[in-house]
């Protein structure tokens, strides 16, 4: 059985004591230069905290308590500096009470590329010898990669200067890194590809009128809060070297001005709260302008998507101006006719808005970047309900078993689990798909499981049937109950083995 591709995520791993309620802790990845990396450490019930940077030996909550670095758990962005540039690092954090510790999964964090001045982006003087172009807009950004972007300028001529950038890798790839960017044909980051950069000089009939860029530079920077982006290239028709250059200083389609680059922006989605089975947020879009927004659990997104601008276009949906989203599991979307809103506990989701352009025949190109906000849902309070299962037979494809409700019980999921599967999960894979516990996983995977393999009971059963089980292996059943306030719990039998 295949939980989902394995990804680091953050999560928390608890142990008491005594009995009483462990601390609860959790480490965000923040921003990363060439010799710095940034993070958010938030601590419940803690009376100490601490990270530190892992290489090799022990990971435990007691060696990071002992040897690492103490915090306040209070949220604060805590930044390390001096580090090696493009050099990944790992850290993992530890709390602790008097009832006992917990600790988070390791954390990696890469440094980028070492800046230097030979990149520091710069807007040449005007070439007396080049057709200048004034740039409206930009369209069709897209990431297709980690470090390749994709974009269109739109010129006031109508023409098109498409330019295919090679950058550093960056997190959730949503802003074109500054610097200078020079032709070539490698995939060397900051380049922009001789295969596929080109002027398109007559949009209108495909790329016929289109001539590749045999040589010339691309610089990018931020002005008054946007990109400053200027470009000096060199095209050839008919034999003859054409030299075109523009400068365009706004809104770029499908990449984010960095956040602090923008002083005094107002922030365009704005979380409210957050709590286990659903979350409310704002996006603060101004009335005329049409904007794309999504929600997404962040492991489907890490698995079927790097480009947030094609995700949006592909799965968001639309919102004229201002709207305010009660994000509830289960229920149906107000704003979103069809829309059911799906909400799970201890899971990061990724709220995505971009602006679109929403001229006719351009509904489907954004004019904008895609702006990304990344939330957790809290830890679901455990239920109250009570099953009894007891097994009567056991057989070599098949087992009867009884179903006993107790008296706070909603329903209840039967899972039929290799008990081989199930401690593979036990032996930590929970962690690396994004739970904070093997009871978190449990509780997740139940319901999802296909329908050979999990049963819903509304009601008691007796003398039930489980068929098509494989003769001579071992079984783990595996329960999810759900009491009456919806609150949910975890039951695992003894293992069984067909004969």
């Amino acid at each position: 059985m295949v939980l989902c591709a394995i990804i680091p995520m953050m999560g928390c791993e608890q142990e008491s004591s005594n009995g009483g309620n462990a601390p609860t802790i959790k480490l965000t990845a923040g921003k990363a230069t060439s010799t710095t990396i940034s993070f958010t450490i938030t601590a419940e019930g803690a009376s100490e905290c601490a990270y530190l940077i892992y290489s090799d030996g022990e990971l435990s909550a007691e060696r990071i308590l002992r040897d690492g670095v103490k915090v306040a758990g209070d949220g604060s962005t805590t930044t390390i500096q001096g580090l090696s540039p493009e050099t990944t690092y790992l850290v993992v954090a530890a709390a602790r009470n008097n009832s006992g510790t917990a600790m988070t999964t390791l954390t990696s964090m890469a440094t980028t590329k070492a800046n230097n001045d030979e990149n520091t982006p710069v807007r040449p003087p005007q070439d007396p010898d080049a057709r200048n172009l004034e740039i409206e807009k930009t369209m069709n950004g897209r990431w297709y990669s980690e470090d390749n972007y994709y974009v269109t300028l739109v010129a006031t001529t109508g023409e098109y200067i498409i330019l295919d950038f090679y950058t550093i890798p960056e997190t959730m790839s949503s802003y074109l890194p500054y610097g200078n960017y020079t032709l070539n044909n490698t995939t060397n980051a900051y380049t922009v590809s001789t295969d596929s950069s080109l002027i398109d000089l007559n949009p209108e009939n495909g790329y016929d009128d289109g001539y590749l860029f045999t040589e010339g530079t691309v610089s990018i920077d931020v002005q008054g809060g946007y990109y400053a982006l200027y470009f000096h290239l060199t095209y050839t028709a008919d034999g003859t070297p054409n030299i075109v250059e523009g400068f365009y200083n706004g809104l770029l389609s499908g990449a984010t001005v960095p956040e602090g680059d923008n002083e005094g922006a107002k922030k365009l989605i704005e979380v409210h709260k957050v709590g286990a089975t659903s979350f409310k947020f704002t996006i603060h879009a101004e009335a005329g302008q049409y904007w794309r927004c999504s929600v997404v659990d962040k492991r489907i997104y890490d698995q079927t998507a790097s480009n947030p601008g094609a995700y949006v276009i592909l799965h968001g949906f639309m919102l004229d101006g201002t709207r305010t989203f009660n994000w509830e599991d289960g229920k149906m979307c107000e704003d979103v006719p069809g829309l059911k809103m799906s909400v799970t506990s201890s899971t990061d989701y990724l709220i995505l808005a971009a602006l679109m352009d929403y001229s006719e025949g351009q509904e489907n190109n954004l004019l904008g970047g895609v702006e990304v906000v990344q939330i957790r849902t809290e830890a679901q309070e455990a239920g109250t309900g009570t099953v009894d299962i007891n097994i009567k037979e056991i057989n070599a494809n098949d087992i009867v078993f009884d179903c006993t409700f107790g008296d706070d019980v909603w329903c209840c999921y039967v899972a039929m689990m290799e008990t081989v599967n199930l401690d593979e999960i036990k032996a930590g894979k929970y962690a690396l798909v994004g739970y904070d516990s093997f009871e978190e996983c449990m509780l997740s995977l139940i319901p999802g499981l296909s329908h050979d393999y999990m049963r819903q009971f509304i009601g008691p059963q007796v003398d039930y049937r489980w068929e098509y089980l494989k003769y001579g292996t071992s079984y783990t059943m595996c329960v999810k109950v759900e009491d009456m306030d919806k609150r949910v719990s975890y039951i695992e039998l003894e293992p069984f083995t067909t004969k």
